[in-house]
């Protein structure tokens, strides 16, 4: 079964993107500036060295992931007023926060627990060996006590059940993510769709798609890795080229489904 996508979406990307690239620079970059503002101020307030100063930094970046999705939205809103030529601003990157905020962090959090579902054996599994290793001590790093676990129970079993339970885990949360991928896309073009409605929307599209969708994502791997031996640099033009290709891939499912994809302009290849 060939799983390669039929349209040339990285060709339409990159020319859709020409004069663009400003823009949509400009707006990632605000967006991370946010991220590292608020990443720094909790790794300075909080303890991390700790395991309540671990639960602490985990609950403010699952904050902060929610929030995130409000920008997501403003991200694809701009990406799919570039795939239909319309003007598009910096500030567009706030669009989320018109009407969508509340519904986009609905969203985010059904699809987190969907993913965290899946990791919840692997959490037990690590609870029980931590405990059979000498128990939790709150005074020192998850980290440290998982180590000193697996020198202490000397609990093969236990330990070879984790990875499996962690490998199972990760297999089941990149799933719910390619079949929640269209979420925010559906959500700007059916903006009077609940938040599981929306859901439930993106799931249908992906049906009969994940093949392709996860090949056109891996496809990007080796300019990543490019990217990241530029010492990050060359990622902030990897990441327009990379939403943008993915948008059009969603003009085109839109398109076939008969959803407002049909008023894109782009050839769908038989």
């Amino acid at each position: 079964m060939n799983c390669r996508p039929k349209n040339n979406f990285k060709g339409i990307a990159r020319e859709k993107l020409l004069g663009k690239y400003t823009v949509m620079l400009g707006a990632i970059l605000i967006v991370q500036l946010i991220y590292f503002i608020v990443g720094s101020i909790s790794a300075e307030v909080v303890d991390q060295s700790s395991v309540t100063g671990m639960i602490m930094y985990f609950a403010i970046s699952v904050i902060t992931g929610l929030i995130g999705a409000v920008f997501t939205v403003g991200e694809k809103a701009m990406y799919m007023k570039i795939a239909c030529k319309d003007p598009v601003k910096i500030t567009d990157i706030f669009e989320g926060f018109k009407g969508h905020a509340d519904k986009a962090i609905i969203v985010q959090f059904l699809i987190a627990v969907k993913c965290i579902l899946f990791l919840i054996p692997a959490f037990i599994t690590l609870i029980v060996l931590i405990y059979k290793g000498g128990g939790i001590d709150p005074s020192i790093g998850l980290g440290e006590q998982l180590e000193n676990s697996l020198v202490n129970s000397h609990n093969i079993p236990l330990t070879f059940m984790l990875v499996i339970f962690i490998i199972l885990g990760l297999i089941g949360s990149i799933y719910v993510r390619l079949v929640t991928a269209q979420c925010f896309y559906v959500m700007l073009d059916y903006p009077d769709e609940s938040a599981m409605g929306v859901i439930q929307k993106s799931r249908d599209m992906m049906k009969g798609r994940l093949g392709t969708y996860l090949y056109l994502v891996l496809s990007f791997v080796p300019i990543i890795l490019l990217g990241l031996l530029s010492l990050g640099v060359a990622l902030v033009y990897i990441e327009p080229y990379m939403g943008m290709t993915l948008t059009e891939y969603y003009m085109n499912i839109a398109g076939v489904d008969g959803g407002k994809g049909e008023n894109i302009d782009i050839i769908i290849a038989e």
